[in-house]
């Protein structure tokens, strides 16, 4: 093989591998991030309230930090992360917003300025036939 050989010889091989390269970046683009969505129990009291104004079957998600949260009569809590404090979030409005994990992991607690949103993993006794976010069936 000549030095011309070798250079045409690698180049080949260059342009296959950007090529190849250039398909799995296109790939990676266009594939949507997914969110981890759960089936849970919200109940929501209002700011300093101890009597909850709504106890239903709801929807988790979490995604790189931000919170949504789909509550049974159509009302969505979207949060923000603070990026400069652990738990700290900002709510739609940019009000703070901070989240609370309930003892032995049962749920978390989301405290707004309004509102407080208890959400609990357990959904019973609200959903028989509800998955439990892992695809199992709980009865």
């Amino acid at each position: 093989m000549t030095v011309t050989s070798h250079t045409r010889l690698a180049m080949k091989r260059l342009r296959a591998l950007a090529a190849t390269l250039l398909s799995f970046a296109a790939v990676a683009v266009a594939s949507p991030a997914l969110a981890d969505t759960v089936n849970a129990r919200c109940d929501v009291f209002p700011a300093g309230d101890d009597k909850a104004t709504s106890s239903g079957l709801c929807s988790f998600s979490q995604r790189q930090g931000f919170v949504t949260i789909q509550l049974k009569g159509g009302q969505t809590i979207e949060l923000k992360p603070n990026e400069s404090t652990p738990n700290a979030f900002f709510d739609a409005k940019g009000e703070p917003a901070k989240r609370e994990i309930l003892e032995a992991n049962r749920g978390q607690v989301y405290r707004l300025d309004t509102q407080s949103i208890f959400v609990f993993w357990d959904t019973a006794p609200y959903a028989k036939g509800a998955t439990n976010g892992s695809g199992a069936c709980i009865r």
